[in-house]
């Protein structure tokens, strides 16, 4: 039963990633003023778990924790609301 939903979350802890990588990217590509970057780096820190800054460290193990936190919540949602994905 498990096994059904485990594409699903691996899709969704794809897109998590892709959205991490948004989030890093979007300062570069509209550059605003220094307290808009500070808020925007503060708001990174808040809503990826695991992202301390703009080191290759950081950046990558915020990636990783965003797959997995993406995964678990898909995983987590199919398991309580097991009848969501059948056909009618």
């Amino acid at each position: 039963m498990t096994a059904l939903f485990t594409p699903h979350a691996f899709r969704v802890g794809v897109f998590f990633i892709f959205l991490y990588a948004l989030c890093l990217i979007w300062p570069r590509m509209y550059p605003y003023g220094t307290d808009v970057l500070i808020h925007h780096l503060l708001s990174l820190k808040l809503l990826f778990p695991g992202f301390q800054g703009y080191a290759i460290g950081s950046i990558f193990w915020g990636g990783i924790l965003s797959f997995i936190y993406g995964f678990i919540g898909s995983f987590l949602f199919h398991v309580f609301h097991k009848n969501c994905c059948r056909g009618k």
